[in-house]
């Protein structure tokens, strides 16, 4: 499941992370209703196997997957629903010794999390372990994986197994939504500004350069005036492509505000930020933007300072692109 990582030492966790606490903290019922089940088989009395018959009934006619691996550490049922999420037969699951399961997790699951990897899925104790991660397909699917460690009737360990691909498209969707661009398909000034603060963070973390760049269309607004919003618009759109593809695969680029640009440039001292300034003016100049009206970019730089604030930073670029302006435009100061 996609998380920020790294070294860039801000940001959140997934929701994975927050969810992968002890038993006390997780209660059964944020499994689902599947929770009543089991706590049903728990006061039925004798063991696992003779409530076997009535568990299968019912779990077979809910959507989350249902797993027991019993005291000896096979698995000793799972529901229709834990073998299509799995894309494995019941046949094969059941009898399954819990090494072999967590074997068979390892390579269903690209790019494990941390519990995955360390063999932990399957509960201890009064433990409750809770962890969401991608299964390949096709199809491709994301699963909020719940194992509860119980003692009555006998021991064992349930697992319910819950598909949240369409909640993750989703919420994928709306970050996407508030964090890019519609019109240049860039960051908007909401996606980039955390990514100020990390690049700022790493820098002083790790005593390496960081440069930024405010990048203002000139005359914009007599484009928007003689060939209409539009045209405008295009022009913007067609100026952050040259820029994407002007900077490297590390530089981050952004959609500062209007006809504005960002470009933080990491590992990047002053005098090659201003080598690579001038290679997205130069990019611009030659660029037909639009027909008949050439365009134009003026720049300003920064370096980032060990006293600098991500906001002082941002101050002193855009102070050197008022210079740039007032200097006569297409130029970077």
């Amino acid at each position: 499941m996609r998380r920020l990582s790294g070294d860039d030492g801000v940001g959140g966790c997934s929701l994975a992370e927050e969810l992968g606490r002890s038993g006390a903290d997780r209660p059964m019922a944020k499994t689902g209703p599947l929770a009543t089940i089991v706590a049903a088989g728990v006061t039925a009395g004798g063991t696992w196997r003779d409530a076997r018959i009535w568990i299968e009934t019912i779990a077979n006619c809910v959507d989350e997957g249902l797993m027991i691996v019993d005291g000896s550490r096979q698995v000793l049922f799972c529901n229709e629903s834990m073998a299509g999420i799995l894309g494995i037969a019941r046949g094969v699951l059941e009898g399954m010794s819990a090494e072999r399961l967590l074997d068979l997790m390892e390579n269903l699951v690209p790019n494990p999390p941390p519990m995955v990897r360390a063999r932990q899925l399957l509960a201890t104790g009064d433990a409750t372990v809770c962890e969401e991660f991608e299964i390949r397909g096709p199809p491709r699917s994301v699963v909020r994986w719940a194992a509860h460690s119980v003692t009555a009737p006998e021991l064992a360990i349930v697992v319910v197994c819950t598909d949240i691909t369409a909640e993750v498209d989703l919420a994928t969707i709306h970050e996407r939504e508030a964090t890019v661009d519609r019109l240049t398909d860039i960051l908007n000034r909401r996606g980039i500004e955390p990514q100020i603060a990390r690049e700022i963070s790493r820098a002083v973390r790790h005593g390496t350069p960081l440069s930024i760049l405010i990048l203002d269309v000139d005359h914009f607004k007599q484009i928007n005036d003689k060939y209409g919003h539009n045209v405008g618009d295009l022009v913007l759109r067609s100026a952050a492509q040259v820029i994407a593809k002007t900077v490297r695969a590390t530089d981050l680029v952004g959609r500062w505000g209007g006809e504005e640009f960002l470009v933080l440039l990491p590992h990047t001292d002053l005098e090659h930020a201003r080598l690579a300034a001038e290679r997205i003016r130069k990019a611009i100049e030659v660029t037909p933007l639009c027909e008949g009206h050439p365009v134009t970019i003026s720049g300003g730089i920064a370096e980032f300072g060990m006293s600098d604030t991500g906001p002082g930073l941002v101050e002193r670029a855009d102070r050197q692109l008022y210079a740039a302006k007032s200097d006569g435009r297409n130029r970077v100061c």
